[in-house]
């Protein structure tokens, strides 16, 4: 392939992304006045959790032996990784993150468009659809942190039919903190997958709360501002 054709290759994928990015967003607020309504929230089937937790060997010089004792002690950290990766997963399955996200995130909404809370759309003058297409917990590295991703997209329509009025998508991926797993003060102040090896599922089910929490904060502080400034423009 000639640098012309790899160059307009580049810029097709350019145009593309920007295309899709720009789709994934509506705002027609305008058209809509929601103070006052009635809000419902309907949120898709979320897909299973991912846990995306790595340890990575490396050589550290060299020196055969201390080469062979780096990948032993490489081998014995990735193995606490391993294990650590399947404790969270049990762990996970007892904290409902979707249901947490939900929550926040309908109740970020309703307050950002003045609007009431309902239980059904048959209540409802619009409806909040949310849909979490990823989450779950990745540490991509022994030094990465352990943080919770996710990736949703929330979008508002009326009940009685119209056009989309609003669209965005969103991608959190908060840290975990010690404080949220009860733990002290460690070094580098970050929790990692060894960090959280020795824990019991019971613990870690609600540091995973905390942490679904925290993310569940952040998810509804950028909807909230994103419909503040499609709406008011700040």
């Amino acid at each position: 392939m000639n640098s012309f054709v790899k160059k307009g290759a580049l810029i097709g994928l350019a145009a593309a992304a920007v295309l899709l990015s720009s789709c994934m967003s509506v705002n027609h607020l305008e058209m809509y006045d929601f103070a006052g309504s009635r809000l419902a929230v309907d949120m898709r089937t979320p897909p299973e959790p991912r846990l995306n937790v790595e340890y990575n060997i490396a050589m550290s010089s060299n020196s055969a032996l201390i080469n062979a004792l780096s990948v032993m002690t490489n081998l014995a950290k990735a193995n606490q990784a391993h294990r650590a990766r399947e404790v969270m997963r049990e762990a996970l399955m007892d904290v409902n993150v979707p249901e947490i996200i939900r929550t926040e995130s309908f109740s970020a909404c309703a307050a950002a468009l003045s609007a009431d809370q309902v239980q059904s759309r048959r209540e409802a003058d619009y409806v909040l659809a949310l849909q979490i297409d990823e989450w779950g917990i990745e540490a991509r590295s022994s030094f990465s942190p352990v943080s919770l991703h996710i990736r949703m997209l929330a979008s508002l329509y009326p009940v009685g039919g119209g056009d989309l009025a609003w669209r965005r998508e969103v991608t959190v991926d908060q840290p975990a903190e010690p404080d949220m797993f009860g733990i002290g003060e460690i070094v580098g102040n970050m929790v990692t997958a060894t960090v959280l090896y020795n824990m019991t599922e019971e613990d870690l089910a609600r540091g995973f709360t905390n942490l679904a929490s925290q993310t569940a904060r952040r998810v509804s502080r950028e909807l909230e501002n994103d419909l503040d400034y499609a709406r008011f423009g700040r």
